[in-house]
């Protein structure tokens, strides 16, 4: 393997969430090196995005429906005051203190003999190589014995008629701390879709008051 001028490491992970930080940490339990790139937020989508934003604020919007409509005879219906941003806001302190606790904690320069992160977008240069562009233009060249596509997934934008006139969300509107955090709560919305994110995210809304 021709790694002239890289940095070379046995694992070269494309990717740092749940999946890419077990393989990362298995190849360090066996004696391996290894580096994870994310042209994002560390830990990727589970936890910023995905599972842990979204199972916090449904549990939110559950509080305010069972208020509203109690099960038990007796019990007088109840109106909680919803504020939306410290909402958010609470929601993004819950999920920078788990990814801190369970993922940042591992990562470090190389000589801490923790796990390596480099940010950047990042482009195949040869079968064992990869490109790292940094937000400030600079490359470096990750080369492993190993490559691992751990990127995830995103959310497909479909060819709808009109879509692109049209100011719309995807299911990354969870996202913590990045460009498309949804900050406001709407006041009406039309989900296109009907798998379990968007049953999700439609019953949330709806119990918020979102029409």
């Amino acid at each position: 393997m021709n790694a002239m001028n890289n940095d070379i490491y046995d694992l070269v992970i494309l990717g740092s969430g749940s999946t890419a930080f077990a393989a990362a940490t298995r190849a360090k339990e066996l004696g391996k090196t290894a580096v994870m790139t994310e042209v994002r937020t560390l830990v990727g989508t589970c936890v910023n995005r995905g599972c842990l934003p979204s199972k916090n604020l449904i549990e939110a919007a559950r509080l305010v429906f069972d208020a509203a409509h109690p099960r038990y005879a007796g019990l007088t219906a109840a109106s909680l005051r919803l504020d939306f941003p410290a909402l958010i806001a609470q929601k993004d302190e819950l999920i920078s203190e788990y990814r801190d606790q369970h993922y940042a904690s591992l990562v470090d320069e190389p000589d801490q003999r923790l796990i390596e992160v480099v940010p950047g977008h990042v482009a195949l240069f040869d079968p064992h190589t990869i490109a790292v562009t940094a937000s400030d233009g600079t490359v470096r060249h990750l080369s492993g014995d190993q490559v691992l596509i751990a990127t995830g997934s995103s959310p497909v934008i479909p060819e709808v008629p009109g879509l692109s006139r049209t100011p719309y969300l995807t299911s990354d509107l969870l996202t913590s701390r990045e460009e498309l955090e949804l900050k406001a709560l709407p006041g009406s919305l039309l989900i296109l879709g009907g798998g379990y994110i968007a049953l999700e995210l439609g019953q949330m809304f709806a119990r918020f008051g979102t029409s």
